[in-house]
């Protein structure tokens, strides 16, 4: 099989951690393109959630996806969680599939990668202990401001989603190292306000055509609320409490 871009030269693969506003990105970028609104994780809804006893292969699904993608527009794209690359790289290669999930990389080596950040990962963290909690995982959930104003906060159960998070942007980082890949990176405090002209280095590095003068309005809407930002000073603050404990230990 030929690798994706030798017949789509525009393919974008995003990275993403949960939580990390990947989805919105995805979206303003489907948008920008002129595209409407779609399943950001395609290989993930479209194929790995519906294995149900029948192992589906990588011919059949890429092809599920490329399909899914031809229905909504020209363009090739899909975001991709680290906790399940494996399962794609095993999918394309079970022989060559290794811990940097090469084939992965090599199948997809010119597309245009985006690796999606968060730089707080305190208010990250809690935007995923919210979700959690609540199972609600975007606006379009709930029309109520104040959703999770009665949700009891553990912040030890907090600090392990911080950990969890940390530990796979950095597995992120592993990957485009080993497999010599220089994502673009999109950092989630900037594309919030910097819309949409924070795009402009996809659409260059991709080919693609965006209406950058005369951009729509973003579709999605903001979930986090003042809640959420009380609730990651106190995550910080007491992981720097932690922190400052540990380096007093053995001082009586």
């Amino acid at each position: 099989m030929e690798p994706e871009n030798a017949q789509h030269p525009t393919a974008v693969i995003f990275c993403a951690t949960q939580r990390s506003g990947s989805t919105m990105v995805v979206d303003d970028f489907a948008n920008l393109a002129g595209f409407p609104r779609s399943e950001s994780e395609a290989f993930y809804s479209q194929v790995l959630a519906k294995e149900d006893g029948a192992v589906m292969s990588w011919e059949d699904a890429y092809e599920t996806v490329r399909a899914f993608r031809a229905a909504n527009g020209p363009a090739f794209y899909d975001k991709v969680m680290f906790h399940y690359l494996h399962k794609l790289s095993f999918k394309i290669d079970p022989d060559r599939h290794d811990a940097s999930c090469a084939p992965f990389a090599e199948f997809f080596r010119d597309a245009t990668w985006v690796f999606i950040r968060r730089a707080n990962i305190f208010e990250q963290a809690v935007s995923k202990y919210v979700a959690e909690e609540l199972n609600i995982w975007d606006k379009r959930a709930t029309k109520d401001d104040d959703f999770n104003l009665t949700m009891q906060f553990n912040v030890e159960k907090a600090k392990g989603y911080a950990r969890a998070l940390a530990k796979e942007d950095r597995r992120w980082s592993w990957f485009f190292r080993k497999n010599e890949i220089q994502p673009i990176e999109i950092y989630y405090e900037d594309a919030v306000g910097n819309y949409p002209h924070y795009l402009e280095p996809i659409f260059s590095a991709s080919g693609m055509d965006g209406t950058f003068d005369s951009p729509p309005e973003r579709r999605m809407r903001k979930l986090g609320n003042q809640r959420n930002l009380i609730l990651s000073d106190i995550l910080r603050d007491s992981t720097i409490r932690d922190l400052m404990l540990k380096s007093m230990a053995g001082d009586g």
